[in-house]
């Protein structure tokens, strides 16, 4: 046990029941909870020294803990027992399906010592389990991810008794409905939590009243928010100094931008130019525009593209579900052009995803032939149609008694051989193709199902070699 996690390396004629105490107890301290648990079934003396506190303080459960063994109630338990009155620190952000109610009764029993405990960033707590939790161990700091509508976040947000030591990493806040009111007690609340949220989306929220929204902007700068997202919330070209005054706050690293209703953002205007001046020298990783309907102005869309073009630390871009609102293949031909530099003159750029949109085989093309330009891209995704829902197929005029018909837009065999498997095999850094077809139709072309294959050989060396030859 002790040479599968690295702890010592003895001479051979050395015994470890010879080691001084002390050697023997930094030894445990290095084994992963559960090993430690199985130790104390060895021998009487390794049972007596492994019952001290010293072993227990921090219960470690997190991805880099070494953990071997699911977590359970009675692991989780059995170790809290042994650290009775001692421990201070649980850390749960590598487990999954601990009930709130066992956490919330381990919190009861070590209420008077436990001072630390941080839950997994995908398991989201109500504000109902936050208090519970929050009156079983008054004293401990509780880090988790609260999902709830806005009425609720206040007084959370505010670490109002009894969650005097709430600390929220990840906040998703629902239910403003027009209650402006409540939008500016939110956003005046979010300071509070100062460095502490990395990652907050608000949702459902009309954002037409420029004044309110522009608070809530100021109250996620202040708030120094990491990861920002909008779903459903209506954000129109007037809500762009907003933005841009986020991005100025330069602690934005994530902004993903969900205008479920199809409304326009972007249209070419002073507002628009001083966003992008602020895009262009942010230090944004990731960025998501959802249906903002991009190129509903096409000169703003080309000013957006422009100043995405060649930034430095810009690694994700996605651009989701626009329509072109155009009908030939020349203007989606010039749609390609503007999207190619993202993939030759921006080296940070790791994922591109254009999917969704109607860029046609003549609108692929520009972007295919950019790859043989680019050694940084890793991911790609795109389609050659506008599609808003696979669930409206049945309802679709390409789509007959069930099964999709492909139309002149979507991608073809001779597409496929001549311009994606090229550009595929010309490039090596790419490690994911995906091209989205009406009803899944990519498996059907031999060509880019082989164009897929010798991306995803990428991955796996040996497969790659026998697909290469």
């Amino acid at each position: 046990m002790l040479s599968q996690f690295g702890a010592l390396t003895l001479a051979q004629e050395t015994q470890f029941s010879e080691l001084p105490l002390e050697v023997v107890a930094l030894v445990f301290l290095r084994l992963p909870l559960d090993a430690r648990l199985r130790a104390r079934e060895v021998s009487q003396g390794w049972r007596a020294l492994l019952n001290e506190p010293r072993f227990w303080l921090v219960l470690d459960f997190s991805h880099g803990s070494g953990v071997e063994a699911r977590l359970t109630q009675a692991l989780l338990f059995a170790a809290g027992e042994r650290g009775r009155g001692h421990l201070h620190t649980l850390d749960l952000t590598g487990t999954e399906g601990l009930r709130t109610a066992h956490l919330a009764q381990f919190a009861a029993m070590h209420a008077q010592s436990l001072r630390t405990v941080t839950v997994p960033e995908e398991v989201e707590f109500s504000a109902k389990k936050v208090t519970r939790l929050c009156r079983s161990a008054p004293l401990c700091t509780l880090r988790c991810y609260v999902n709830c509508d806005a009425a609720e976040a206040l007084p959370l947000l505010r670490c109002e008794a009894p969650c005097a030591l709430l600390h929220i990493f990840k906040l998703y806040v629902h239910g403003f409905g027009s209650n402006w009111q409540q939008v500016l007690d939110f956003a005046a609340a979010l300071p509070s939590h100062r460095g502490k949220i990395k990652d907050l989306t608000v949702s459902t929220f009309p954002l037409e009243n420029v004044a309110v929204a522009d608070a809530l902007m100021r109250g996620i700068a202040e708030a120094r928010v990491r990861d920002v997202t909008f779903y459903n919330c209506c954000l129109r070209p007037a809500s762009l100094p907003g933005l841009t005054r986020l991005l100025e706050a330069g602690c934005l690293e994530r902004l993903n931008i969900d205008n479920v209703r199809r409304l326009w953002l972007f249209e070419a205007s002073p507002d628009l130019t001083a966003f992008c001046h602020a895009l262009r020298s942010s230090t944004l990783q990731a960025l998501e525009l959802y249906r903002c309907e991009l190129w509903r102005d096409p000169a703003a869309a080309d000013e957006l593209l422009a100043a995405l073009v060649g930034h430095s630390t810009l690694s994700e871009l996605s651009l989701y579900s626009h329509r072109l609102n155009v009908d030939t293949d020349d203007a989606r031909r010039v749609v390609g052009e503007h999207l190619a530099p993202l993939i030759t003159h921006t080296s940070a750029l790791q994922k591109l995803e254009l999917t969704e949109i109607d860029l046609g085989k003549a609108g692929l093309a520009p972007i295919f032939e950019a790859l043989h330009r680019s050694n940084t891209l890793k991911e790609l995704s795109v389609s050659a149609v506008f599609h808003p829902s696979s669930a409206l197929l049945s309802l679709n005029p390409y789509c007959l008694i069930g099964l999709p018909v492909i139309d002149a837009a979507e991608i073809s065999r001779d597409f496929a051989r001549d311009v994606i498997l090229p550009a595929v095999r010309a490039n090596s850094s790419l490690r994911k193709l995906k091209v989205f077809m009406r009803g899944g139709n990519d498996g059907t072309i031999p060509e880019l199902v082989k164009a897929q294959a010798v991306v995803a050989a990428r991955t796996q060396p040996a497969v790659g070699a026998i697909i290469a030859a």
